[in-house]
């Protein structure tokens, strides 16, 4: 008898919660027909909808957050991409619970949308957005587990919607009287630049614990080689069988992008970064011709290393640099 669970359960083996890539819906095999689990569809104006797609004898049906929808196949294009584990559908679909790796001020903001009283001003509502949004922060100022990480993106997406939305209002408020232009700036960016601001510093933290998670990635990769070797000189010394290689633990050929449960995903990139000079003659050989030399060396290295050159006489150290 044909297993109807087989999809969803591969996808979640795969996604462990979050949204799959292109890549792993081919791997997958993925098609327009609906496939019976538990979903979670994207909202872009809103907090993320469960959804739970079975067949009730004559059909597919889903079910999307409390209500029936009229065709499953409509809905499954719009969370094929995302499984979810049936206890995270029951926690958000049944008890209201929030999803995981949630942020609270975002939730909050989400859920609050579109009902403010028309007798408030734009700004100031905005102004209260961002004042909890930047509050906020100070909970991700040491990022300690992937589950915080994702809760960090949410809200630094969060910050980056305002900046955004912030931005968008400035410049339609300002565009037909232009003159009034340098109050309309004092009403707006400041809010805007804090928004950004805030978002920096949770990216500057999603950096570091990213850079940590590398770190101790190439270590075990290392004394794994370390060990291996060692074995194998043991072995040659009392002419006994090579032992059998250990095989590494499979590398993602490149990182998982972050994922809230609100707004953009943020990419995650290894790049080469260059911290110090340790040997100032060979990096003046390597840069000598430059006119610039004396007063731009360290940047220019950091330039060479960030165009794939090999330079001589500089630190460089691996970084995870969230987008």
């Amino acid at each position: 008898m044909q297993n109807e669970w087989a999809f969803w359960q591969r996808a979640l083996a795969i996604g462990n919660g979050r949204r799959l890539t292109k890549d792993e819906m081919r791997s997958l095999e993925a098609t327009t027909e609906p496939q019976t689990g538990f979903w979670r569809k994207r909202n872009k104006s809103g907090s993320d909808v469960p959804v739970a797609i079975w067949h009730d004898g004559n059909g597919m049906v889903a079910k999307v957050g409390r209500d029936m929808a009229d065709h499953a196949d409509e809905i499954w294009t719009w969370c094929c991409d995302w499984p979810i584990s049936e206890e995270a559908y029951r926690s958000v679909a049944e008890n209201g619970e929030a999803w995981p790796g949630s942020d609270p001020v975002v939730q909050e903001q989400v859920a609050g949308a579109g009902h403010n009283s028309g007798e408030i001003d734009e700004a100031e509502a905005f102004a209260d957005q961002v004042d909890a949004a930047e509050k906020g922060k100070d909970a991700y100022a040491r990022i300690a587990d992937d589950e915080q990480l994702a809760a960090a993106q949410s809200l630094r997406s969060r910050l980056l919607e305002l900046k955004s939305e912030g931005e968008k209002k400035h410049k339609r408020e300002k565009e037909p009287h232009l003159e009034a232009g340098r109050a309309v700036d004092k009403k707006w960016l400041p809010n805007v630049k804090r928004a950004q601001a805030a978002a920096d510093a949770i990216r500057a933290s999603m950096n570091t614990y990213e850079t940590e998670k590398l770190r101790k990635q190439r270590e075990a990769e290392a004394a794994r080689l370390t060990a291996e070797i060692a074995a194998r000189k043991e072995a040659d010394k009392a002419n006994a069988p090579a032992p059998v290689e250990q095989q590494p633990e499979p590398v993602a050929a490149a990182p998982t992008p972050i994922r809230g449960s609100y707004g953009r995903a943020a990419s995650v990139s290894v790049v080469n970064v260059v911290t110090a000079i340790t040997d100032q003659d060979a990096l003046y050989r390597f840069l000598k011709d430059h006119p610039d030399l004396k007063n731009c060396m360290f940047d220019l290295a950091k330039r060479a290393v960030a165009k794939g050159h090999t330079v001589p006489g500089v630190t460089v150290e691996e970084q995870a640099k969230v987008a």
